[in-house]
């Protein structure tokens, strides 16, 4: 039953589609927005960019930005700025 939906909810996605192209290999951002909303965001030669969506539900991603860190603590456990890009001494 659950494949069938998943199926159905594409048909109707693929029929609105434009364009597309394989995920794998390309490189973007995650953008956090105002209310948590999550983008992929990917900029060309000219700095536009285009936010996409994110439905996929387990994508593999490699973190490849030196000013992040993997944190936790009591509070919970939580990908952030490292204290040296924050300006925070350790």
């Amino acid at each position: 039953m659950a494949m069938m939906m998943l199926q159905s909810a594409w048909h109707s996605i693929s029929r609105l589609m434009n364009s597309s192209k394989p995920a794998k290999g390309q490189r973007g951002m995650l953008i956090r927005g105002m209310d948590g909303q999550i983008w992929f965001r990917q900029y060309d030669a000219n700095h536009d960019f285009v936010d996409y969506d994110i439905t996929h539900y387990d994508c593999e991603i490699e973190i490849l930005d030196s000013s992040a860190e993997l944190i936790r603590n009591d509070h919970g456990d939580f990908l952030d700025y490292t204290r040296e890009a924050l300006g925070i001494e350790k």
